[in-house]
């Protein structure tokens, strides 16, 4: 068995002869000295084998673990010689060198990169023993070059789709103008899902119209005939992109956003009769109204409730009418959309509009307002059943991936590394198994 064949083999590299190995147990370190094969140096220029030999170069390089050696070393000789063709000097060419980090194999570098589609920059630099800064620039160059080769699989199921945004950073106003005016702006990415896969198809940099726009330019305009139905928050750039892009798709308000909208109204109406309770110094309203209660009031889960929370909201429902009304709002409503029917959700919204204009209370109302703008919306999550449950747990992903990197400042990068960690952009998608043995040129 040629066992030096098997070695160069399992290190990505061919063309070769081994002269020398050298093994250090106690570091779990391994150095093997190589020479190119003479009848395999070719001129770089124009592919002609080479009159005569310069002089050879020594290189040491970087190798992929191999076994429990950790650390493998390759110091390898490349010739240097004469080309007829060219009539020059040049150095022969080598597949198996990265092109652009020529301190590695291009084994060495493909197995970092995979390792980095899972973890951090800096966990792998400890892994491989290298540097972060170098790892880093890798990972970048790697999305690079994989972007050329992003396609979405044949079969993909796009009927449902799901949009949504997620935040970036956020950044000191330059342009603020006015005394009160915010002083740093949020940025966001906009992420487009299909949640039958549970992939990101493709994003764009912040939340608008454009934004969408950019996103939706990744499929096809058969597909974009496809889509059935897509799933939204009550953003209308995002409505305005769905209906320009996808004119055969049903926009959908999803059960998520309803709820915490509504959520988020009550918590005004808690807020105001707090201030109403400390004005005129109600100690048990003020107790039982606190921010820290405020999900305790709103949970549709009363049997995990403690007796005493129970007996406690039971006795505020009592005193407190507008809070008993806000509640009974946020119950029902929750309740319509229950509703497996069109005809049932109309009736019991009617009811529910009723009991809003009699208690006039001035949080519902508005949110009233909301309800009949997207009502056509809100009966299409009635028939589907769609929502943003994918996104929203994609979303969580993504920010346990920012969590991670410690924040990130470059757009383009974090973009990659959600498609990356979320989408298509890895080499469970994308076939680079050749990107061991020979790189794409930089060029």
């Amino acid at each position: 068995m040629d066992y030096s064949r098997i070695i160069t083999e399992l290190l990505g590299i061919q063309d070769v002869e081994i002269e020398d190995i050298k093994q250090f147990k106690k570091d779990l370190r391994i150095e093997i000295k190589l020479r190119q094969r003479r009848s395999e140096c070719f001129c770089a220029q124009c592919g002609l084998e080479f009159k005569s030999v310069k002089d050879w170069n020594l290189k040491e390089l970087k190798a992929p673990p191999l076994g429990v050696y950790q650390q493998v070393k390759i110091k390898f000789w490349q010739l240097r010689g004469v080309c007829e063709d060219c009539n020059r000097t040049s150095i022969s060419k080598v597949d198996w060198i990265h092109p652009k980090f020529e301190s590695m194999t291009c084994g060495f570098a493909e197995v970092c990169g995979r390792l980095m589609e899972e973890i951090t920059c800096e966990a792998v630099s400890r892994i491989m023993y290298s540097s972060s800064k170098l790892m880093w620039e890798l990972d970048q160059y790697r999305m690079e070059v994989m972007m050329r080769y992003l396609t979405l699989p044949k079969h993909l199921k796009v009927s449902y789709l799901c949009a949504d945004e997620v935040h970036f950073q956020t950044v000191w106003n330059k342009n603020r103008k006015g005394l009160f005016a915010k002083r740093r702006q949020p940025e966001f990415i906009t992420n487009l899902v299909a949640p039958l896969e549970g992939k990101v198809l493709f994003n764009a940099q912040g939340r608008g119209e454009s934004s969408l726009n950019q996103a939706f330019a990744v499929l096809s305009p058969g597909q974009k005939l496809a889509v059935e139905q897509v799933a939204v928050d009550m953003h209308d750039p995002f409505m305005c992109a769905i209906r320009s892009n996808c004119p055969n798709a049903l926009i959908v308000i999803d059960r998520f956003h309803l709820a915490q909208k509504i959520n988020q109204t009550f918590d005004k109406l808690r807020r105001a009769e707090f201030r109403i309770a400390e004005q005129n110094n109600k100690y048990f309203e003020m107790g039982i109204l606190e921010p820290k209660r405020k999900f305790i009031l709103v949970s549709r889960k009363k049997q995990f409730l403690s007796k005493v929370e129970t007996r406690l909201i039971d006795d505020l429902r009592r005193v407190n009418k507008n809070i008993h009304v806000g509640m009974f709002l946020v119950e029902y409503f929750h309740e319509a959309l229950d509703k497996k029917t069109i005809k049932g959700f109309r009736s019991s919204l009617l009811e529910w509009y009723r009991v809003c204009r009699t208690a006039k209370l001035p949080q519902f109302l508005e949110f009233a307002k909301l309800i009949r703008k997207y009502r056509r919306n809100i009966e299409g999550y009635i028939n589907s059943r769609l929502t943003t449950a994918v996104i929203e747990g994609l979303n969580n992903k993504i920010k346990v991936l920012k969590r991670m990197g410690y924040g990130y400042t470059n757009p383009t990068s974090f973009m990659r590394k959600i498609l990356q960690r979320c989408g298509y952009l890895n080499h469970l998608s994308i076939n680079t198994d050749e990107f061991y043995f020979k790189w794409p040129h930089p060029a």
